[in-house]
């Protein structure tokens, strides 16, 4: 799991796992504190540009993220976030330099704590890839089961 940088919490809110090109496979999972894209992705595009290169895109769907910004700057980077109708409600694109990209499921901000640490780590330990069916499956079930 890599940590994202927030001054309001020390729990990790993004997980790793392998991806292969069959239809629906992720780069991993994200956990925002909200569904405002504006507060969330400077962290996240922070984070992403170290593995696929400065992100120059975000790809979301409007209907998740109501209000989000059309460009984030940080610096002298302008990152572009364009909505699109197709894209999965529970998924987010960022496309990096050179063809590079990742595929991220969202785990909704409403989803119990306890629930998404178990699924954030069955991201990071996962050695074969991952599915937004499969992670969907995930969330339900972990947020189905008591807190310990």
């Amino acid at each position: 799991m890599v940590q994202i940088a927030s001054k309001t919490s020390s729990v990790a809110r993004l997980a790793f796992c392998d991806r292969s090109t069959e239809s629906g496979a992720i780069d991993g999972a994200w956990w925002p504190h909200s569904l405002d894209l504006r507060s969330e992705l400077p962290d996240l595009v922070a984070v992403l540009s170290l593995s696929i290169g400065p992100v120059h895109r975000v790809v979301y769907d409007p209907t998740t993220w109501p209000d989000a910004p059309s460009r984030i700057i940080r610096g002298t980077a302008v990152t572009t976030v364009d909505p699109y109708s197709l894209v999965a409600s529970d998924t987010i694109y960022l496309m990096g330099t050179h063809s590079r990209d990742a595929v991220l499921f969202i785990v909704s901000p409403s989803i119990p704590g306890h629930a998404v640490h178990r699924v954030l780590r069955a991201v990071s330990n996962e050695s074969q890839s991952m599915s937004v069916a499969v992670l969907r499956h995930l969330v339900d079930h972990f947020a189905a089961e008591p807190s310990h």
